[in-house]
């Protein structure tokens, strides 16, 4: 529990996914050294919180979800929990009972996942896993897809609430549960901006965080997230907003880029 009794999860980081950060192909050496000993780290911090699960939100990246149909929200409820980037894979356990619950309470409480048991999730969730088993994670996994990448998305602050209801959820059935958030910083893929993130913005962004100022972030309106770059910061709502109503950063790993600033914190 928080000091203001409000419900909040054991441990919440949010991460970036770039596959550069496990391709390395374009960041210089000290670029991805200083990410992935983050991450490795992030993997530590984690395993240590002697979790029952870390519930991960991330993004599919047109691989599973097409526009045949594109979820707001799903649940993993399968196992075991599988990622992959570029024919490499990774694999940790899944507790389907666990997020066969988690499902059952959002339902009650207002909000309207899908679900499914047979997905291969892209390196959203692979990257900072990759490295996060490498600092020795090995933590049961609840993944959530969030719809971050096509158009209409959730609402920040709709996000932001998912996260506090993943805490009651944890409280209710007294379990000690983590989360993760992965994604960002502002990037501009596919565009013409592609080597001209908004820096700037990640400092503003990292600030809040910093002073405990996350309303602001969960205040963010759809325009100002899609022109800085951060459409992806939804799933960092949903991580934060699982460890409290204000928390703050405990730890920040950031590394600027030519085309994405990296980060990795810890709350």
């Amino acid at each position: 529990m928080t000091i203001t009794d409000e419900p909040g999860v054991e441990i919440a980081f949010v991460s970036s996914h770039a596959p550069q950060i496990f391709l390395e192909r374009q960041d210089s050496p000290e670029v991805l050294a200083e990410t992935q000993a983050g991450m490795r780290r992030m993997g530590q911090r984690i395993q240590e919180s002697n979790l029952d699960a870390l519930v991960v939100v991330a993004l599919d990246h047109i691989h599973n979800h097409f526009f045949n149909l594109v979820p707001t929200m799903t649940v993993f409820t399968g196992s075991p929990f599988i990622a992959a980037l570029n024919q490499e894979t990774v694999e940790l356990p899944a507790r389907p009972d666990l997020a066969n619950g988690l499902l059952d309470h959002l339902l009650t409480n207002d909000f309207d996942p899908a679900w499914s048991q047979k997905q291969v999730l892209d390196h959203s969730f692979m990257v900072p896993l990759h490295f996060a088993i490498q600092g020795g994670l090995h933590v049961p996994v609840i993944p959530i897809i969030l719809n971050t990448y096509v158009p209409p998305q959730p609402e920040i602050s709709r996000c932001f609430k998912l996260g506090r209801e993943i805490a009651r959820w944890a409280d209710n059935a007294g379990l000690r549960i983590g989360t993760l958030g992965t994604g960002g910083m502002s990037h501009y893929p596919g565009t013409p901006r592609y080597h001209d993130p908004d820096l700037t913005a990640d400092q503003e962004v990292l600030g809040w965080l910093k002073a405990g100022e996350v309303s602001k972030l969960a205040e963010m309106s759809a325009k100002e997230l899609d022109v800085r770059g951060m459409t992806e910061l939804r799933n960092w709502a949903v991580a934060i907003g699982a460890r409290g109503t204000a928390p703050t950063a405990k730890h920040i790993t950031y590394v600027p880029n030519d085309h994405c600033g990296y980060a990795v914190i810890e709350f």
